[in-house]
């Protein structure tokens, strides 16, 4: 076994928002924000367990630090931040288990990294589930 052991969930997960399943109408209130370029400083994605919050955040996430993103609004899988997130090493999105890491130091841990600038592309994201 020379391939690295990838969780199914995390193998399979849809990258693009063409790729989700069930949620239309979020995947398309976030391509119609990206393309009017009328983005908020926050997003809180709710609902029950597996219907793809994370998923919708991590592709969201992805788009807007796209530096050519596609006319159908996706993220175009070439430029050197979408390589640097296809391979799990993006400085500018962080994701945090708030379950595990809900202690007062993780908080100030996660208070200094807000304040760094992105070192590539326009926004750090900061996914908290």
């Amino acid at each position: 076994m020379s391939d690295k052991y990838i969780v199914s969930a995390r193998k399979y997960r849809p990258s693009t928002f063409r790729s989700v399943v069930g949620q239309q109408s979020l995947t398309h209130t976030l391509k119609t924000a990206i393309a009017s370029g009328r983005l908020a400083h926050a997003y809180l994605f709710c609902g029950p367990r597996g219907v793809g919050k994370t998923t919708c955040a991590r592709i969201f996430a992805k788009t807007i630090n796209c530096e050519h993103p596609t006319a159908e609004g996706e993220a175009c899988n070439e430029c050197p931040s979408c390589k640097a997130f296809n391979e799990q090493r993006s400085y500018n999105i962080n994701e945090l288990d708030a379950a595990s890491n809900n202690s007062v130091d993780n908080i100030r841990d996660l208070t200094e990294q807000v304040r760094i600038p992105p070192q590539t592309g326009r926004f750090r994201v900061f996914i908290i589930d």
